[in-house]
């Protein structure tokens, strides 16, 4: 049996899920959001709206029809293979080779060592890793503040 919560939290969100044992009010809702909590995902669903009806879920499993859960392909920037991969900002050029991947619960970050920056720690989300060009080199756009070069200010 597969977790759902090892996808990505964006995919979640829509998906209808049934409560197994069910309890005496909300049988089933659809996922309104999803987003890290500091003992796995907090998950809020449509018709469960205060404390004692999420208290009365607490045991339960959730449950959701296999065939809605989209299939979510591998991004091959996201696991340990990129160690050793050159990163290319589109601004600043080099910034140096993965040398380690941190697996956090929001999300991974690569450590890139052996650039002009000295070590640089990158969130592997998509507003910064933009993908793999030809070359095999890692393409991102840096978020301000990443990298202290003078230009993010």
């Amino acid at each position: 049996m597969a977790l759902a919560t090892d996808l990505p939290f964006d995919v979640l969100v829509g998906l209808e899920v049934w409560f197994v044992p069910p309890p005496s009010s909300a049988r089933s809702g659809r996922i309104r959001s999803v987003r890290p909590g500091p003992k796995g995902p907090l998950i809020a669903v449509d018709g469960i709206s205060n404390v004692d009806e999420a208290r009365a879920l607490c045991g339960s499993e959730m449950l959701v029809v296999r065939g809605a859960v989209p299939v979510v392909e591998e991004n091959p920037a996201d696991d340990e293979s990129v160690v050793g991969v050159l990163v290319v900002d589109e601004v600043r050029g080099e910034i140096g080779v993965i040398a380690e991947v941190i697996v956090t619960g929001a999300n991974d970050v690569w450590v890139v060592d052996e650039g002009p920056f000295g070590q640089v720690l990158i969130p592997v989300i998509d507003d910064v890793v933009l993908g793999i060009d030809g070359s095999g080199d890692i393409r991102v756009n840096l978020l301000p503040g990443l990298i202290d070069d003078g230009s993010d200010g």
